[in-house]
């Protein structure tokens, strides 16, 4: 089987789909895996790597007039990749009583202080604490979560001044979901996987797990650091995404390091964390019981 080989005119670059058809292109060759889709009707060459300066020039390709990039669309501008692969949209907010439509955007209104928007690499975004706020503010605690930690994490968000701009917006629809994230929140967390399966922990009954927990070796320098940990009863669960099937060796050994130091220790994968939560919740907590922790 051949492989699919990228026309040279669009590499190095964001384009359309009116780009790609400029250059020749099927839609058939389009969909190949020669290409990555980053959103609705915009794509690159599959090998471009990924940047802030790639995302900022996608943007720019759909934005509307007079439109400020927010929610998950303005935490990836930030660096905090929190979107739903099942929404392509890029999501936009306008001065409330706006209206926008284009096709690729999914907009909503909403009032914007001058001091809630910023600028990254021209395109206007939502300030990372502006962003971090709307984005706790989703009717899904887990997602509202995830969302937060991004930001702490990755995205320029600063957790104080989140939570004075909280305190400032009491009037504000959903600030109350704001509030019970905020109690939730995990700067350490490093991705929206590790959040969510600390949030099943914690939505379960079981005590909230520690993010990022290190595992010393006899010359006390650290040779693991566990997702969630609990160190009181050495028990641990770790997250493995995509990028954990070319390292495979290299996981099964510090596994095998960090039960030999006397952990209890499982990796999990987002079928665990999203549909077969419960049983990995079983899983942990039993471990949990057995070390003497008393629910």
């Amino acid at each position: 089987m051949r492989r699919a080989i990228a026309v040279p005119e669009l590499t190095g670059r964001a384009f359309t789909t009116e780009d790609a058809r400029a250059a020749g292109l099927t839609y058939k060759q389009l969909r190949s895996s020669a290409y990555r889709r980053l959103f609705h009707d915009v794509y690159v060459v599959a090998t471009e790597p990924d940047s802030v300066e790639l995302r900022a020039a996608a943007i720019r390709l759909v934005l509307p007039d007079d439109a400020v990039v927010g929610l998950t669309a303005g935490a990836w501008l930030h660096g905090a990749d929190v979107r739903d692969r099942r929404r392509p949209e890029i999501e936009v907010i306008a001065q409330r009583g706006d209206q926008i439509r284009r096709a690729g955007t999914k907009a909503t209104s909403a009032l914007l202080a001058p001091d809630d928007v910023t600028e990254v690499l021209g395109v206007p975004v939502t300030t990372p604490t502006r962003t971090a706020f709307d984005l706790a503010r989703r009717p899904d605690l887990i997602e509202a979560v995830v969302g937060i930690d991004a930001m702490l994490n990755r995205g320029g968000a600063d957790l104080d001044e989140l939570i004075a701009y909280a305190a400032s917006h009491r009037k504000w629809r959903y600030v109350r979901t704001v509030d019970t994230a905020l109690t939730h929140a995990e700067p350490l967390s490093e991705s929206p996987m590790e959040t969510r399966q600390r949030m099943r922990f914690v939505l379960a009954g079981l005590p909230r797990p520690r993010a990022q927990v290190p595992v010393e070796g006899l010359d006390g320098v650290p040779f693991a650091y566990i997702d969630n940990g609990y160190e009181e009863f050495r028990v641990g669960a770790d997250y493995d995404g995509e990028d954990h099937g070319a390292r495979w060796r290299y996981d099964l050994e510090r596994q095998e390091r960090v039960r030999d130091d006397g952990w209890w220790h499982r990796r999990y994968t987002s079928l665990h964390i999203r549909s077969g939560w419960r049983q990995m919740v079983s899983q942990v907590g039993g471990a949990l019981v057995a070390a003497g922790w008393c629910p």
